[in-house]
C-alpha cells in the first residue's frame, strides 16, 4: 500500500485524496488552518454565517458535471436557484444566465468535511515548511519542528507562494514558472430584517465591488438576513496594505450604492483579505508533476481559476503518482 502525503486540503487536496484513497492508497492529509476546504471558507460570527470564499460550483467539463451530479445525489450539496443581476452605472439589470450553481449544504465547509472521509489522518493546524526526499521516502517537518514520514509520494495543493519552498527536492519543479496570485478584499454584513432589494447575487461593473450575493438566499442557510461582498482583483491588488478600516468603509458604501439603497446599519460585520485569492493567468498544465521524486502539484493556478480548475488538478496530480 503506497503512503501518500498531501499537504493542503483545499478542493485540489481533496480531489486527490480521493482519487489515491479509491485506489487503495493510505493518505495523510496537513493544512494550516483549523479546517479543511481552503478557499471554500465560511466565517462564523454569533448568528451569522457566510461562505466567504468560493461562492457556488459550476461545471464546463464533464467529468465535473458526473461529479457534481454524485454529491447531489449524497445530498452534499443543492442547486442555487438563482439568475445573476448585472450592476453597473446604469442600474440593475436582469441578466440571461442560464449557470447551473452548486453550492455545499449547509455551507460550503461542509462539503469539504465530507470529501476529508477518506483520510488516514488529517493534521489541523500544521504548517509543513520543509520537505525531504530520503532513500526510503519524503519526510516532512512543521514549524514546531514535528517531522511526519517516510511517506512514497508527495502532492502539494497550496498557493504558489507557499508551494515555492517546499519544492526544493525537485529543481524541475521548483524552477517552474508559477502564476501570481490576485488578492480579494470581502466584506460580510448581516441584518436583522431583509433589505429591500430583490437581488439575491449580482456581477459588479464600474465599481470597487465585483460581486454581491444575500448568502441567505442559499439552500439550508440561516435565517438571519447575511450578505458577501467580493471586491475587484484589481481594485484589491491596488489596496492590499490599505488599512482594513478604510477598505470596510469604501466597500460598505460601494454596497449600497450598487444596490441603490441608502445606508443602514447591520448587526455583524467582518472584512476579510484573500491575499491568494485567484491565479493572474493559471498554468492551464493540469498539475505540475516530477515523477522521478514522486512528487505533485496542484491547484487552480496549475489548471483553472475555479473551484473545477481545482478538482480537476488534483485528479491530474494523483493520477501522476499511481502512474508512476
Amino acid at each position: 500500500m503506497k503512503r501518500i502525503a498531501v499537504v493542503g486540503a483545499g478542493m485540489g487536496g481533496l480531489s486527490a485524496l480521493h482519487t489515491l484513497a479509491n485506489a487503495g492508497c493510505e493518505v495523510t492529509v496537513f493544512d494550516k488552518s483549523r479546517g479543511s476546504g481552503g478557499r471554500m471558507a465560511t466565517k462564523k460570527l454569533n448568528a451569522a454565517s457566510w461562505d466567504m470564499g468560493a461562492q457556488f460550483l459550476r461545471s464546463h467539463s464533464n467529468a465535473f458535471r458526473l461529479q457534481l451530479a454524485h454529491w447531489q445525489q449524497q445530498g452534499w450539496i443543492e442547486t442555487w436557484p438563482i439568475v445573476p443581476d448585472r450592476i453597473d452605472h446604469h442600474g440593475i439589470h436582469t441578466s440571461e444566465d442560464d449557470v447551473q450553481r452548486f453550492v455545499g449544504v449547509s455551507r460550503m465547509t461542509a462539503l469539504c468535511r465530507q470529501l476529508l472521509t477518506p483520510a488516514h489522518e488529517f493534521h489541523t493546524a500544521t504548517r509543513i515548511i520543509s520537505c525531504t526526499k530520503r532513500v526510503d521516502g519524503w519526510m516532512l517537518s512543521d514549524e514546531q519542528e514535528q517531522h511526519f514520514g517516510p511517506f512514497d509520494g508527495l502532492i502539494i495543493n497550496t498557493p504558489p507562494e507557499q508551494a515555492q519552498p517546499l519544492l526544493t527536492a525537485s529543481p524541475t519543479l521548483f524552477d517552474h514558472p508559477k502564476p501570481d496570485m490576485l488578492p480579494c478584499w470581502t466584506l460580510l454584513l448581516a441584518f436583522d430584517l431583509p433589505l429591500a432589494t430583490t437581488v439575491n447575487a449580482a456581477f459588479v461593473e464600474g465599481s470597487p465591488i465585483a460581486w454581491i450575493a444575500r448568502n441567505s438566499s442559499k439552500p439550508q442557510r440561516d435565517a438571519l438576513q447575511t450578505w458577501v461582498i467580493q471586491a475587484d482583483h484589481d481594485w484589491s491588488q491596488e489596496r492590499v496594505d490599505s488599512p482594513r478600516e478604510q477598505v470596510q468603509e469604501t466597500l460598505l458604501a460601494a454596497f449600497f450604492d450598487a444596490l441603490k439603497l441608502p445606508s443602514q446599519p447591520c448587526t455583524e460585520i467582518w472584512l476579510h483579505r484573500w491575499l491568494y485569492a485567484i491565479p493572474a493567468a493559471p498554468l492551464e498544465q493540469g498539475a505540475l508533476i516530477d515523477q522521478a521524486q514522486q512528487l505533485a502539484v496542484c491547484g487552480d493556478w496549475c489548471h483553472s481559476a475555479s473551484v473545477e480548475g481545482a478538482w480537476l488538478s488534483g485528479q491530474a496530480a494523483a493520477r501522476a503518482l499511481l502512474e508512476s
